[in-house]
């Protein structure tokens, strides 16, 4: 698939952005906690980086990437999302 001329492919920013945490969407989608996800990425001064989304067992799963494991472990407590690691990405 194409993507935007200038923006990054799904993979640059897994390999830029190695913590990954992966929050299972709603069913009706994720609602107002998007804007504060947006929020928890402007308080730090860090740009929202999304990976690859996922769908599995009727579920979406949408990918949140950071460069370092320190923010991307208060973005999973705060939000209740898997922090997933270089091993278990690749299962």
């Amino acid at each position: 698939m194409a993507r935007y001329k200038g923006r990054p492919s799904a993979q640059t920013i897994v390999r830029d952005f190695p913590h990954v945490v992966e929050i299972r969407m709603a069913v009706g989608g994720l609602g107002k906690r998007i804007y504060t996800m947006h929020e928890f990425h402007s308080r730090r001064g860090i740009r929202v980086r999304n990976g690859p989304h996922r769908h599995s067992n009727g579920r979406d799963f949408i990918s949140w990437c950071f460069a370092d494991s320190q923010t991307a472990d208060t973005f999973a407590a705060e939000f209740g999302g898997n922090l997933l690691t270089q091993k278990s990405r690749r299962q």
